[in-house]
């Protein structure tokens, strides 16, 4: 189910940006590889339904966070430069990118996860 509601997300932001479905199919990878980044952030004995990021130590946040948005931005720029000449582009924009997705998210999940 997540991974064609990905898939519907991706195609809606490519619709609407004319962008050819670069967007679902990186959106498809990150739904499909995701239990792996659970598993990898959060440790073998995570429970895959109640994982709360607004819970979560903020180290484990920062990791789950950073490898999902590195990955959605590597793909998303290699398919559309789509040519290996310009992997310096590729890697300079995922990296911008990346870094500016994650403060953007790290700062919004922090602001609105409840205290205990």
């Amino acid at each position: 189910m997540l991974i064609f509601l990905s898939f519907l997300l991706g195609l809606s932001i490519d619709v609407f940006g004319d962008s050819g479905g670069i967007h679902a199919a990186a959106s498809v990878f990150i739904a499909f590889i995701r239990p792996a980044f659970l598993k990898f952030s959060f440790g073998v004995s995570y429970e895959y339904d109640t994982i709360k990021l607004g819970e979560s130590h903020f180290i484990k946040r920062l990791i789950y966070i950073t490898l999902m948005v590195i990955t959605h931005h590597l793909i998303l720029f290699s398919l559309e430069i789509f040519n290996t000449d310009h992997i310096l582009l590729i890697l300079k924009s995922t990296l911008f990118s990346s870094i500016f997705s994650i403060v953007l998210l790290i700062t919004t999940i922090s602001l609105f996860s409840r205290k205990s």
